[in-house]
């Protein structure tokens, strides 16, 4: 008798501790920003300028994160990565914001790995704009975790598809 799949019905502890820990020391150590985790932004917080870089991981779990920066924050953190200023609106800002979530991404496949939870990553795909907003399939559970730097804050949000299969469902029929 084989088991019938079954959706999730919290995102994996393990990988959110290993965003949260990656993403605090890449900030620390590779851009000079110390961040700390805080609550949400109101609700009624104003839209503003943000880049945003999305990546997927696969094995087991099959999840996706997005990085989303805010223009004061990317600016402050690409000065910090890169040891220049780079402007906003520039091409190299997208550059830059997506080999951010490369190294970000990096260290969270070690740290899942260290816990034997094996996962390889995608290239990042990189969106700029006002008030970007990231719409994923209905069916997903979603992780907001918000940090909290001198520039700003930065958002990063973590997705894993909620498949249940149908009533009557035998894998391999």
């Amino acid at each position: 008798m084989q088991a019938t799949p079954t959706a999730p019905t919290t995102f994996p502890a393990p990988v959110v501790a290993a965003v949260r820990g990656a993403t605090l020391e890449f900030f620390a150590s590779s851009c000079k920003v110390e961040a700390a985790e805080r609550p949400a932004p109101p609700a009624d917080e104003q839209p503003a300028p943000a880049v945003m870089a999305v990546m997927s991981f696969f094995g087991d779990p099959v999840w996706s994160f997005a990085l989303v920066l805010p223009e004061p924050t990317a600016v402050a953190a690409a000065n910090g990565f890169a040891g220049f200023d780079i402007p906003f609106d520039s091409p190299d800002m997208g550059d830059m914001v997506g080999e951010m979530a490369n190294v970000i991404a990096g260290d969270v496949v070690a740290r899942l790995d260290r816990a034997r939870i094996k996962v390889q990553m995608s290239l990042p795909t990189v969106a700029r704009g006002q008030d970007v907003e990231l719409l994923p399939p209905s069916h997903t559970q979603e992780v907001r975790l918000h940090f909290a730097g001198p520039a700003g804050g930065l958002q990063l949000r973590l997705f894993q598809a909620v498949v249940s299969a149908p009533p009557g469902y035998k894998p391999g029929t």
